[in-house]
């Protein structure tokens, strides 16, 4: 009993060390109506493009034609789409961020949509094709847009810590899922086996007392019984610090942050 849960919970720790590795953003897992409730603003909207191919270069040239498709099909209008790269300045620190003008142009008017791409991320099948979701602020209509600022970050603060106390909740709440689903089932297996090596011990006392003649068969197989309780209450107590430090020091999967701005796009 006591090597099997350690051979178990070994490999579960084993398994949550690389658990965290290359997950997806917290966006992409979510969906962009999870940032929509986070605009200041409903000049513009969140927008994911999502496709496929076997060229990485090719997928990026071609998202703003398909964010121009989806653009043009919810306005109900027709165009092309020309793009601008512009870079800004940040506390003295220069950011590359794409910034984008669509102009869709017919024999009535000519409409101008505005779109800023916020993050991006792609995965590669073992046969080689590319999954690339980008990740784009809009406008809702054509017009002059202001757009709230956006960031990027791995960190979550302190919550995650003291969600922690629960073995895998503060994974969770850092998007790390399956680290998170390790950690609960880890601590459910330690539970378990604790109650079932304490049960077991227990009977087993009992029957030493009520059956003299096979006292000591019955106490050591009620010492064994404890050991495999003692096993399980460390290793379930070495879990909950494991997932304690591990919320406290190791990056969450990437999430988009939304701050309020007055910056208007025109140009």
């Amino acid at each position: 009993m006591k090597r099997y849960l350690l051979v178990i919970l070994s490999l579960a720790f084993a398994f949550m060390a690389q658990a965290g590795n290359g997950q997806k953003p917290q966006w992409v897992q979510k969906g962009e109506q999870s940032l929509n409730s986070m605009r200041s603003t409903d000049a513009y909207e969140f927008k994911i493009v999502v496709s496929q191919g076997r060229s990485l270069a090719n997928l990026k040239d071609n998202r703003l034609n398909a964010l121009a498709d989806y653009v043009g099909k919810q306005n109900q209008i027709t165009g092309q789409a020309v793009s601008e790269a512009v870079s800004e300045q940040t506390n003295g620190d220069y950011n590359e961020k794409e910034t984008f003008r669509m102009v869709f142009k017919n024999e009535f008017s000519t409409d101008v949509f505005y779109a800023t791409l916020v993050d991006d991320y792609w995965e590669q099948s073992k046969d080689g094709e590319y999954t690339y979701w980008a990740l784009f602020a809009v406008s809702s209509k054509a017009v002059p847009t202001t757009f709230d600022r956006f960031s990027t970050s791995t960190s979550y603060g302190a919550a995650p810590v003291a969600m922690s106390v629960i073995p895998g909740v503060g994974q969770f709440y850092k998007g790390q899922k399956t680290k998170g689903l390790v950690m609960m089932g880890g601590a459910a297996v330690g539970a378990g086996a604790i109650v079932f090596c304490e049960s077991h011990r227990a009977a087993y006392m009992s029957l030493a007392h009520s059956q003299p003649r096979f006292a000591q068969t019955y106490k050591t197989k009620a010492d064994n019984f404890a050991i495999g309780r003692n096993v399980a209450i460390g290793a379930t107590a070495a879990l909950c610090v494991y997932s304690i430090i591990d919320a406290a020091v190791t990056p969450g999967v990437r999430r988009v942050k939304v701050t309020p701005t007055s910056l208007t796009v025109t140009f």
